[in-house]
């Protein structure tokens, strides 16, 4: 087995992983494990230190973007009280 197509079967399980969980954690890093794969597979090489690096910067540029993009309006709570009150 080729090393994209075990990034691909990796990325397929962490998916699928997301459906059952709805956290939209194992999602982004889906998303690093098939960016991963790609680059293994356009280069045609396993390269341990750029497959990690690629892994790291996709699987948080996603979970950045995922966040806000299905944020929920009650995620996020403006209080009007001050802390330093009591």
């Amino acid at each position: 087995m080729e090393p994209y197509q075990i990034a691909l079967v990796v990325a397929f399980v962490l998916a699928v992983a997301e459906l059952l969980t709805g956290a939209f954690v194992l999602l982004g890093l889906s998303v690093g494990a098939l960016a991963v794969a790609a680059t293994q597979w356009w280069s045609g090489t396993f390269v341990l230190n750029r497959d990690l690096l690629v892994f790291a910067l996709c699987s948080l540029s996603a979970f950045v973007i995922f966040r806000k993009v299905f944020r929920k309006p009650e995620d996020q709570q403006a209080s009007t009280e001050d802390v330093n009150r009591y």
